[in-house]
Formats: C-alpha cells, structure tokens, sequence
C-alpha cells in the first residue's frame, strides 16, 4: 500500500522545479524575514538604549528640580513645606518612592507609590546644598527610584509593529511576485500607462486584466480602486476649497463680533466704574505698595475722606487704627513676598476703621486679589460695610436674651415654689383623707371622705397638667425609650378611668386587634397619661351610650423592627363642630364658653396630650359631629421588644432588692427614720408607715437626721425618708454628707419631695439617694418602694366599707370573732369567705392596725397568726 505523505512530498517536489515564482517567493520571504530579525534586533538595541537614556535624562531632571525645591525647607527645616514638596511629587506617577534625607542620613519625609506590582525602576541619588551670598550648605539628600514601566511597554510596542510591517511587507512582496509572473508584458504594460495617466490626472485608462480573476485581474481593479479614490480625493478638495471659502466668511463675521464686544466691554467698564460709585457699601482699591488707588462716593461717606485727598495715600495712614497698622505693614510684605494671608483674603471679617475725625467704628471686611494689565500686577480691592447699627440691634438682642432667660429662670423658680407650696398642704389633705377611708365610719362620713378624697386628687391632677404644660413650654419634658407590655398599659387606663364611666352608666370597651405585638419600645407613662386623659375627655362629655378604647394597626408600611400602632378613643357624646374643632388643642381653651360651665376643666388636658404625642413622633385627629360623639386618634411607631427585655427592663428599675424572697412568715419589725420640717405631713407619713406595722422615728430637718444616724449606727435604721426642702440643713447636704461615711453606704436613703420638676430625680441619684417620691405621697407608690428597698411584702390596705351599724354592736363582733376562730382552728376553707361577710364587724374590736395584720394573715393563708391575733380579744 502506497504511503500517501511520500506522494505529498512527490508533488511539492514537482511543484518546486516546475514553478519559479513559488521559488522565488519562498526565497525573497526568507530574505526579508532574515533582514528583519537583524533589522529588529538593531532597532530593539538602538530604541532600548535610547529610552534607557531619556529615562535616566527625566530622572536626573527631577532630581534636579526636588534638589532646588526642597534646598530651602530644608536649610529652614520646614517640615511642612518638605512634606508638601513630595506629596505633589506624587502627581508624577512615574515617581515610584522618593526619601528626603538629611546630612546625617535620617530620613525627614519618604513618598512611595501605593501600587502593589513589582515595578523596574531607575534609582538616582542626588545630594542638597542649600547656596546664599557667602557659601553652601549640605542640607540632605534625595534617593529616587524612577519607574522604567511605559519605556519597557513603548518599547514592546515599537518592536512589535516594526516587525508586523516588515512581516506585512515580506508577504506583499511575495504577492507581488505571483502577481508579476501571472501576466506577461502587456497587462503591466496597461497597468503602467493607466498609472502614468492617473499621475497626470487624466482619468480614461484602459486595463487588459480587467476580468481577470488572478493577480493580473487583481492589480487592474485596485488601479481602477485607485482612480476611483483619486476622484473622490479631488472632489473632495474641491469641497474643501469651498468650505475654507464659508469659513473665511465666518472668521470675518466672527472678527466684526469680536470688535463689538470690544466696544460694549468698554462701555461696561464704565457702567461698572458707575455702579462702584453708587455701590452701598465704601469700595476700596490699594496696589502692592499699600497705596489707595480707588475710592468711591460710599467711602467718602464712611470715612470722611474725598477721593482726590486720598488717591495715592498709604492705606494705614487713613482708616486703619493706630494699634493695627504695624500688622497691616507686616501682612503687606509677605503678599509683596508671594506669601498669601488667608485668614484676610476671599474671607468676610469684623475689624475696626477710623473715621477722619479720630473715631473708632466696627465694620465688615472683604478682600480680594484683582488681577490688573500685566501678567503679574495685580490689586487688592475691599468691599467695607459700616456696621455700628447691627452691632447696636445685636446688643440689644443679647440683652433681650438674657433678659428672657432670667425670665424663664424666675418661671421655673416660681413652679418649683408654687409646687412645693400647693403640694405641701395637699399631701396633708390626700394623706389624712387615705388614713380616714381605713377607719370605721358612718356611710355618711365615708361618704364625705371619699367626696374630699376625690376632690383632692382632682386637684392634683390639675397641678400636674400645669407643671406638665410649664414643662412642654420650656421644652424639658423628654420621652424615655424603654421596654414595656402593652396590655399593662391598656390595663392601667382601663383601671383607672372605668369608675368614672360605670359612675355615668355607660358601657365601656377597651379592644386590641389580634395582629398587634404586646412587646414593645417607648415611653408607656406618658402613652397611658395621654389615653387616659382621651378617655377621661369622653366620659366628661358622654351623657349616655359607650366609649371604646382600641388600638390596632396603623395604615403604612413600618420600617425592619419597628411597628406603626393606631390608638382610638370613639365616645357618643355631644360631638363638635368644625370650627370647635380647630381651637381643640389649644391651652386653656375649651370649644365653647358653655364647654366650661357644663364640664368643667382647665382646657390643658388636650393641650398637653397633643404635645406628648408630637414628642413621641405622632400627632393626634379628630372626627366628630355634633350631635353624633367624637373618635380621636394618633398614630405611633414604636421599635419591637419582646419579654426578656422586659423583665431587664423590671430588674433595673426595681433593683437588685427586688429578687430576694418577700417573707411570707410574719411580718419582721422594720425601723425608718422620717425626716420632714412640716408637722402635718410628719404626721400624715407616720400614720401610712405604722399602718404596715413600721416603727418611725420623726426628725425636723437634715441636720437632726445625720446626728440620729451618727448616734444609733449604720445598723438603727433599715431605710431613711428624707424630705429635701428643710430649714437648718435640707435632704441635699445632708445627704451630700451622709455618704462621706462610708459606714452609712448600705443604708437606702429615698428622696421626697414636692417640687415634682424636670431634673429632679437624677440629681437625688446622683447625689446618692436611691429612690425618689412625690408629694403628696400616693401609698401605693411609697408602700412599693418599701417593699423594695426593705426587701419584704407591704400592700395597700383598702379602705373601710361604712359601718353596718346591725352589725357594729359589741355582741355581734364578738360572736362573729368566735365564729372565725372555730372556722380557723378546723383549717376551714370557709375561713375567708366568713372573714369577708363579718370584717366589718370585726373591725369595731380591732385597731386598724390590727386589723390590717388579720387581712394579710388571711391573705396568706395563715391561719395560726389569725387565730393568734382573735384570742387578743378573749384575753388568752
């Protein structure tokens, strides 16, 4: 079998002797591509060195240019000016590092190039001499290392398309050749003449090879191409002669713009040197030399001088004070010197002039560099406003400010004393009617004590709305962001504002929709402060029907763990008008005159809901009609919680007191000193302590308190109530020195006071208290703080039902503290039911303290104690 790459090799042997031109063009691409690896080697060698050398040449340049700009700062040693020169050498992005040295070779400053490629470099050290009249200093060197990157990459580049070319033309020539050899005479005959005519510009050529399909074929239609193009190139020409026609044209209409624009500039020139005459403010213009060489009509006036007696004058020999003018010389030497005062220059400042006649005035400053004719002449020109009148208005502004801050100070003053002064006698009056309802009365006589009682907290409340609204106004009443459970909330509003609702018969609805989180994020005293007041307002103005509270979803889409809640209180009450409606919010307004004689009230409770709600990023709407109740409601967004944070939240406000087991024994004995100036209030405190079975001991001021603790020791009392406004030594100092003692630092020290005012509590804090109570005293809130700090159960004792007087005869309270007793000793389950129906006659035998003990025994199930305490009564 016949190998068919030796036929191959047959008949590219064959085709070589027979065909001369594919002979001659092997050997002419041979040729060309030897010559241009020779050709290439040369160029590659001769560009190599030549870039090599202008590299080095810009290196050395630089280094030059470094070595004269850094001479200075380093004989000055001016680390900033050195710093500066080789960060803008940082511009050169060939500079690679660069490292100021000095003498001692201690490097002052480095820049090295942030790229993290390798990079070849040209390194050239340079050493400094700094020159002056006499003689050189060495002053440092500079090591710099010059990036060879773009001649290596414009090297490449050049040997690479001198080799394309030469490649590229090789293979012409070959193509050449079998072109050359495909035809004979004529058609390169052709081919010359037609070339020759197209040299001539004659375009009527002939060509034998037109046709063609070979190379002959070929060169025909590119010398056809080739008139074509020629064609193309003359009308081409002659579109460009006419164009060069039409811009000439243009050039002429441009120069006749150009010499108008001329003229108006000229004539703006002189509207501008108008307008700087007429100009407000005194427009001043002064040469290198500090010699005025402007001055319009506004700085005569100003000044006093007149534009001929000042042209040409030294600038500080005319406004410029006396104590000022060395400066003024000084700030002119260094812009003579290039240097540049930028605290002056393209700023606006306040300094003071001189008028003519000697006096002083204030007046605003700017100046600015105005370049003139020549390439480096320039001027300053200053714009001076006259402004005594707005430093007259400004002053009168500050001490108006000051006025009104002293004003503002004697307002807070005068709450905080009106406070202290309402609260003081209303403690006694809440106080003694809390210590009355606990006793046994007439239904009479419980029905005026609750009477009074009520009245009294009214009152309160109306004191509260009060310093609330001071507060608002004076902008010191802030929202906290705590954790809270917004069922306790509700439960709190419901709690406290469904008597007045059951009292008016209506029915009363508090609703939460199912989709809305109870753990959440805000200020829960002040979100139930503005819902109970909302539901308050309704009960006032509802005569019949219902109320609902109810909150649910609020429209809007809330931002990643937070939630929009809406809150609505709807009521069937009178309803108002649109005009009512719009001086709703208003403070100590109501929406008629009538409003207030039906209703009562002091017009605050909206006022002050309304502002809480803005503080806390909402604010609140009404729809009403009259005639048909009213729904308002506010949307809220508040963040997300959940119950761990919850129960953080309770552990830091109650303390670390509040995890240690309440006994549930019989009650220990506790020991609290009270230290309170007002007798009343003495004894309106001691009577809601000994209820709990506390002993007390009463002191009159602070300075009576620190020498009953020094006497008895850290271990006489179990808790101190200091009352902080007392004559001789108030609660602050005497609780300032109290914790000097550092036998005394375990001892509970609570703040009460009656100037509930913004602040106040933080400053006991700090001082060293541990908790704080308002007067007039709330028992619920003082028995909670008790508990906490005393680390046992105290509980509000609810008042008193009124007497039964078929069941206060002497006879049937003993019968019935007989029957108890048998109930208790049989361990009877009946036992608190019977309590229940017989307490009141119980409660003609026992002390109110005593009687408050059996309740708790009874609470708690312990039945021995109770029993204990009934055979008091028998005398066992």
């Amino acid at each position: 079998m016949n190998d068919p790459h030796a036929g191959l090799l047959v008949r590219i042997q064959r085709l070589w002797r027979r065909n001369i031109l594919l002979r001659l063009g092997v050997g002419i691409f041979l040729a060309v591509a030897l010559s241009t690896a020779v050709y290439t080697t040369y160029i590659m060698r001769s560009l190599s060195a030549e870039a090599e050398q202008n590299l080095q040449e810009r290196a050395e340049r630089l280094a030059a240019v470094l070595s004269q700009a850094l001479a200075r700062p380093l004989f000055d040693i001016n680390s900033a000016a050195i710093n500066s020169v080789v960060d803008a050498s940082g511009a050169t992005p060939e500079v690679l590092v660069l490292r100021v040295l000095a003498p001692n070779g201690t490097e002052v400053a480095s820049y090295v190039s942030p790229t993290d490629v390798p990079v070849a470099a040209i390194k050239v050290h340079r050493d400094i001499s700094f020159s002056d009249a006499r003689r050189s200093y060495a002053v440092g060197s500079i090591d710099l290392a010059f990036s060879r990157e773009q001649i290596d990459r414009d090297l490449r580049r050049q040997i690479f398309n001198t080799v394309a070319a030469n490649l590229l033309l090789a293979l012409a020539i070959v193509v050449s050749i079998f072109l050359v050899g495909r035809r004979a005479a004529r058609p390169f005959a052709d081919i010359q003449t037609s070339l020759e005519k197209l040299t001539r510009g004659e375009t009527d050529i002939k060509l034998s090879g037109i046709g063609r399909e070979d190379q002959v074929g070929r060169l025909s239609g590119a010398v056809l191409r080739f008139r074509d193009a020629l064609t193309r190139v003359r009308d081409a020409e002659r579109e460009l002669r006419d164009l060069n026609s039409v811009l000439e044209e243009r050039i002429a209409t441009r120069t006749r713009e150009l010499t108008e624009s001329m003229q108006r500039l000229g004539d703006s020139q002189a509207k501008l040197q108008t307008i700087v005459d007429t100009a407000l403010d005194a427009v001043v213009r002064m040469d290198l030399s500090g010699n005025i060489v402007g001055w319009n009509t506004q700085a005569e006036r100003t000044f006093g001088w007149s534009r001929e007696e000042v042209m040409g004058m030294s600038l500080d020999q005319t406004i410029i004070p006396q104590r000022f003018r060395y400066e003024h010389r000084r700030g002119m030497q260094r812009l003579a010197a290039g240097n540049s005062v930028t605290r002056v220059l393209d700023a606006r400042i306040e300094v003071v002039a001189l008028r003519r006649n000697g006096d002083e005035f204030p007046i605003e400053l700017a100046i600015t560099k105005v370049r003139s004719d020549g390439e480096h002449s320039y001027e300053f020109c200053a714009f001076i406003r006259d402004i005594s009148d707005r430093r007259e208005r400004e002053q009168k502004l500050l001490n108006a400010n000051v006025m009104a801050e002293a004003a503002n100070i004697a307002k807070s003053e005068f709450l905080a004393n009106m406070s202290h002064e309402i609260r003081t006698p209303m403690s006694a009056v809440i106080g003694m009617a809390y210590l009355a309802l606990r006793t046994e009365m007439t239904p009479k006589q419980h029905d005026y004590i609750t009477k009074i009682h009520r009245a009294a907290l009214s009152l309160l409340g109306i004191i509260n709305d009060i310093l609330d609204f001071s507060k608002i106004e004076a902008g010191r009443l802030e929202v906290e962001q705590i954790p809270f459970l917004l069922d306790d909330v509700l439960s709190n509003v419901s709690s406290v504002t469904t008597q007045r609702a059951s009292d008016k018969h209506l029915r009363y609805l508090v609703t939460t929709a199912d989709d809305v989180p109870r753990y959440l994020v805000g200020d829960p005293l002040r979100l139930g402060q503005v819902l109970i007041n909302l539901a308050n307002n309704a009960v006032k103005f509802t005569e019949q029907g219902e109320l609902e509270l109810h909150c649910q979803l609020a429209p809007g889409k809330a931002p990643d763990g937070m939630v929009r809640l809406r809150f609505s209180v709807r009521d069937t009450g009178i309803g108002m008008t649109a005009q009512q409606k719009g001086r709703l919010f208003r403070a100590f307004s109501q929406a008629n005159g009538s409003t207030t004689r039906n209703y009562g009230g002091t017009g605050l409770g909206l006022s002050i809901s309304q502002q809480l709600v803005r503080l806390m990023g909402g604010n609140i709407e009404v729809e009403s009609r009259p005639g048909f109740g009213s729904t308002f409601y506010f949307d809220l967004q508040l963040a997300r919680s959940d119950a761990a944070a919850l129960s953080v939240q309770a552990v830091l406000h109650q303390g670390a007191v509040a995890d240690l087991p309440l006994e549930t024994s019989e009650r220990r004995t506790a020991r609290v000193l009270l230290a309170e100036d007002s007798p009343v209030n003495q004894y309106v405190t001691r009577e809601l302590l000994e209820l709990q079975g506390l002993q007390v001991d009463a002191v009159a001021n602070g300075q009576e308190a620190l020498d009953r603790l020094k006497k008895v020791g850290p271990q006489g009392y179990d808790l101190v109530l200091m009352d902080l406004a007392m004559p001789v030594m108030d609660g602050h100092e005497a609780t300032r020195l109290l914790r000097q003692d550092k036998r005394f630092d375990e001892l509970p020290l609570i703040a009460v006071t009656s100037r509930a005012l913004a602040g106040m509590q933080a400053r006991c804090i700090e001082e060293g208290m541990q908790d704080y109570i308002t007067k007039p005293i709330d028992p619920q809130r003082l028995y909670g703080v008790l508990s906490r700090w005393l680390g046992m159960s105290i509980r509000v004792i609810p008042p008193l039902p009124p007497r039964d007087d078929k069941l206060a005869v002497a006879g049937d309270a003993r019968q019935a503290a007989a029957g108890l007793r048998k109930l208790l000793a049989e361990f009877s389950g009946e036992s608190g039911d019977y309590f229940e129906r017989v307490r009141p006659a119980l409660a003609t035998l026992l002390t109110p303290v005593q009687m408050s003990r059996l309740a708790d025994y009874m609470e708690h199930y312990q039945f021995e104690a109770a029993a204990k305490l009934l055979a008091v009564l028998d005398g066992e």
